[in-house]
């Protein structure tokens, strides 16, 4: 049969709309589609929070890996079809060990993270029996994978294994704390036959849900003084090193997994990915509004003006007698979303699934008697009140969001950046324009339970929250906390989603920074959407899959398949360059594209923006210039 990669490229188009068309009609008559390939293979399990590693991978655009587990159905034929595998951290066999190495000795590409030590050869190096926990990391700024990152020291939470070097080139160094070195690599490389791996010597997707979502140990527990058990109560006792707020440790550390991801494709092929926002955007701004003790006729003037700055806006209705039903409607209709506000205050020190649960069913119900509204997919909770225990009473941070999920929600803003009255000072950080954001990302990923499953739900950081700085009489602060993170995702490479909070009932305090927020956004070009919007956005970003990624001939071609349909775009970057060679045409479906070329932190990539809902072919040649 003839290699479809090598066929002139007016033919290959021709016969690949061919193949296209015909695959979707054997679809739709119930034959199986053609296969899909993929140039990653995760190896991972829920436990360690190695399934995680999908969400990282999902996040940072990857949305063309294939996950398993390393089973006995694994085999040495199985990896050798993959460009490079991502090992979670698991023990493995003596088998296993001699597979792996095989594997990479004969050309196979290995990334692990806290790998069984019975590989520390492949990574070049000799282990040792020490651990650091809860350390730190800093990049080496010479080294090609780690260059354009910064070179502060970032926190990792979990273990670490010690190892010396052997022949392995270090990428990161392991640090006791933000200050003080070790002679210990956190990251490295190496060359073992003629394959190539890396190590990192902490589990990162474990680090990642940690830094993100809290101190697991403090579930359920009152921390910080403030009445009511809240998300906020899990970043106490120093857990967070909010020096590092602008940095977004979480999110330097998943791109440093995605340069090395990068750097190993230049052994075998580019690899596409998606970026962060919609469209080509550098930033997003969510907007929302507790409606707690307000009727209607006091959200006019709020809704109003946030409408004549073309912005939209999230309310969540904790009363229903307080909101009519033909105000509703027109909100809704002119594209504000309208969802619920559970309230559980009255057992907030010590909240329960149970009771929980049921608040979140009767909200529903009265927003659906009320308003014909059927689903509460974002929420936020009156006093941001967060269960932390399980069904059975147990610690478990994510409680809250698993309640969520079984309830249908998508989307959690209950994590905001609010410590006035704390027993430990600002204890999530600086506030006005250094503020940052204290869970170490900018970016919204889902939440994972403490055996490492993926909650459904989306987690999604208030980070200018209005009652912060109304309890400060501080108008400035307010705005320049969200000017702060818009400058830095803007101008820095340090990306992040604001979220605004406007509380109606403290519009008085609001208005004026709030406008200015609106017009400085509307200035940069960047759109103020609520938070259903966005939840819309990333589900159609996530949904999105390359597929049959194939390099010949100096082009690489891949598939794109998008069932979920978005009024914005999803941005493909590309590689620009490639061996020594840079794009010169992108070709969609039949129709060369226009590109624009992009340096994001030191790499270069071709930017062409796709319509989500459809199906792309996609054509990327590379010569000199």
């Amino acid at each position: 049969m003839t290699n479809i990669n090598f066929i002139p490229g007016s033919l290959y188009r021709m016969l690949n709309s061919i193949a296209v068309a015909i695959s979707i009609i054997l679809v739709g008559i119930g034959c199986s589609k053609r296969p899909e390939s993929s140039p990653i293979l995760l190896l991972a399990t829920t436990g360690n929070f190695g399934l995680y590693t999908g969400e990282i991978l999902r996040t940072e655009g990857f949305n063309g890996f294939k996950t398993d587990s390393l089973s006995d159905e694994i085999t040495l034929n199985t990896l050798r079809g993959f460009d490079m595998v991502i090992l979670a951290e698991q023990s493995i066999t003596d088998t296993q060990q001699k597979m792996l190495a095989q594997y990479v000795e004969a050309g196979g590409n290995l990334i692990a993270f806290r790998p069984d030590k019975k590989l520390s050869e492949l990574f070049g190096l000799s282990a040792t029996s020490g651990t650091i926990i809860d350390g730190y990391i800093s990049m080496d700024g010479k080294n090609k994978i780690s260059k354009g990152f910064t070179s502060e020291s970032l926190q990792f939470h979990g273990i670490a294994d010690e190892y010396t070097l052997k022949n392995g080139q270090e990428i990161a160094r392991l640090f006791t704390d933000d200050t003080t070195a070790t002679q210990f690599p956190a990251v490295v490389e190496n060359e073992f036959g003629k394959g190539y791996t890396i190590a990192f010597s902490y589990n990162l997707p474990m680090s990642i849900v940690y830094t993100r979502q809290g101190n697991f140990r403090h579930a359920g527990q009152e921390m910080d003084g403030i009445t009511g058990i809240r998300a906020m109560d899990l970043f106490t006792n120093g857990y967070v090193n909010t020096s590092k707020n602008t940095l977004n440790q979480a999110d330097e550390q998943m791109r440093l997994l995605t340069r090395s991801i990068e750097h190993i494709s230049h052994r075998t092929k580019p690899i596409p990915r998606f970026w962060y926002f919609p469209d080509t955007l550098k930033c997003l701004v969510t907007l929302n509004n507790d409606g707690e003790d307000s009727k209607e006729i006091e959200f006019g003037p709020q809704f109003e003006d946030v409408a004549a700055k073309e912005a939209k806006m999230t309310l969540y209705i904790k009363e229903v007698e307080y909101i009519s039903k033909d105000w509703v409607d027109t909100w809704m209709k002119r594209g504000f979303e309208i969802s619920g506000h559970p309230d559980d205050t009255r057992q907030a020190v010590d909240p329960d699934w149970s009771t929980m649960d049921s608040v979140y069913k009767n909200l529903l119900k009265e927003l659906e008697t009320t308003y014909g509204i059927t689903t509460m997919r974002t929420v936020t909770n009156h006093w941001f009140v967060w269960v932390g225990k399980n069904e059975k009473g147990e610690k478990n941070f994510a409680a809250q969001a698993m309640i969520e999920e079984n309830n249908g929600v998508e989307l959690d803003c209950n994590y905001a950046h609010y410590d006035n009255g704390s027993n430990q000072g600002h204890f999530l950080g600086e506030m006005g324009t250094n503020q940052g954001n204290y869970t170490g990302t900018g970016l919204t990923m889902k939440f994972a339970d403490p055996n490492g499953r993926i909650v459904n739900v989306y987690q999604q950081l208030n980070n200018v929250y209005d009652q912060q700085y109304m309890e400060h009489a501080d108008q400035e602060g307010y705005y320049n906390a969200f000017k702060g993170l818009m400058d830095r995702s803007l101008h820095h490479e340090v990306y992040s989603t604001i979220s605004i909070r406007a509380h109606n009932n403290e519009y008085f305090f609001s208005k004026v920074p709030l406008m200015k927020m609106l017009d400085y956004s509307r200035s940069n070009g960047i759109p103020v959407w609520t938070e259903l919007q966005f939840l819309e956005f990333l589900k159609a970003k996530d949904e999105a899959t390359f597929t049959d990624i194939n390099w010949s001939g100096n082009r690489l071609t891949f598939a794109i398949h998008s069932s979920l349909k978005h009024q914005n775009g999803i941005t493909c970057q590309i590689p620009y360059t490639y061996n020594g060679k840079n794009v010169t045409e992108i070709i969609s479906n039949g129709t060369s594209q226009s590109f624009a070329v992009k340096s994001i932190k030191g790499f270069d990539y071709a930017w062409i923006t796709i319509k989500p809902g459809s199906n792309y072919n996609v054509e990327v040649s590379y010569s000199d210039q």
